[in-house]
């Protein structure tokens, strides 16, 4: 995602894979979106930035049409980045 929460906010779609659903555990396939992102995100090479993984169908050009499902990663480049955690010994 470039510009992310901006007015120029835009996707660049990296790749495309196709996976086989298992008719008898769909639900596996919400579960398994975030690690193989992660490891894709490690194996990749990518650099710092918001990454957005998603199963989707897909539209009769082959582009995503529909997310199954979804998810948002802020990566650093080697690693997922956490929210800011405020200090302990700081009144909230």
């Amino acid at each position: 995602m470039l510009d992310a929460g901006t007015f120029e906010q835009s996707y660049d779609l990296l790749g495309v894979v196709q996976v086989t659903v298992d008719r008898r555990y769909p639900q596996q396939l919400p579960a398994n979106l975030r690690p193989w992102a992660l490891a894709t995100l490690a194996n990749g090479g990518y650099g710092f930035g918001r990454f957005y993984a998603a199963y989707s169908t897909l539209d009769d050009d082959g582009e995503p049409d529909r997310a199954l499902a979804e998810e948002y990663i802020d990566w650093s480049g080697t690693g997922v980045l956490a929210p800011a955690q405020p200090d302990a010994a700081e009144p909230a």
